[in-house]
């Protein structure tokens, strides 16, 4: 028993180093190359910045943004985004606009070119959100309807209404359809008794996308 507790000690100690995937020759980041995004995370068709600073550069030093999107297994391609570092060494990249979860880095052209570490955007849902009637008579049905980007079909959607203590509560579901290929869409009818404030969440599903939430909608019966 001794014996196999140190030959299991021994082969822990082998297997150690090969769990931690090694990066590839030459993506060692430099330190003095700085990034960061206005946003950690956005909805889909909206933009990021990316910044940061090149310190100890020369002013006029080109930089190239790359992006290695999800999966993250394509490794990082060159955006066709560039910019300059001015004289106080800053460099500004604006208009980014992630379709999946991205890693971004950039590559200052100097000699030999140096890398910056990672900076990762992830991407939520767009989902718009109408409904036939705004100030429906009570007990009457409301279509509740809308897209949602980019297309997700057969996701669950859930139309929810804010409780009084300001939290939401899910009152009824219904399943994205096909939309085409850019978007989904869904609809759902819903018998109204009394005022409130409604919004739709749409369920990703994926590891590509976070979950996408509405704006709100408040009904007023009559």
């Amino acid at each position: 028993m001794k014996k196999f507790a140190l030959l299991l000690v021994a082969l822990m100690a082998l297997a150690g180093p090969a769990l931690a995937a090694k990066p590839p020759k030459g993506t060692t980041p430099n330190p003095n190359l700085t990034i960061k995004s206005s946003a950690g995370t956005v909805t889909f068709g909206r933009s990021v910045t990316i910044t940061g600073q090149l310190k100890g550069g020369a002013a006029g030093t080109g930089i190239e943004l790359q992006q290695q999107p999800y999966p993250y297994n394509g490794g990082f391609k060159p955006t066709g985004k560039t910019a300059v570092v001015d004289p106080t060494g800053n460099y500004s990249i604006p208009g980014v606009v992630p379709q999946v979860h991205t890693q971004y880095k950039v590559v200052a052209k100097t000699s030999p070119p140096s890398e910056s570490g990672t900076v990762f955007v992830q991407v939520r849902l767009r989902v718009s959100f109408k409904v036939s009637d705004s100030t429906p008579a009570v007990g009457q049905r409301v279509r509740f309807f809308g897209t949602a980007a980019p297309a997700h079909d057969g996701k669950p959607v859930l139309i929810q209404r804010k409780t009084s203590t300001g939290s939401y509560t899910t009152v009824t579901r219904t399943t994205l359809l096909d939309n085409g290929t850019d978007t989904s869409k869904y609809s759902k009818r819903l018998r109204i008794r009394r005022s409130g404030t409604y919004r739709v969440v749409v369920v990703s599903g994926d590891q590509d996308h976070l979950n996408g939430t509405s704006r709100t909608r408040t009904l007023k019966v009559h």
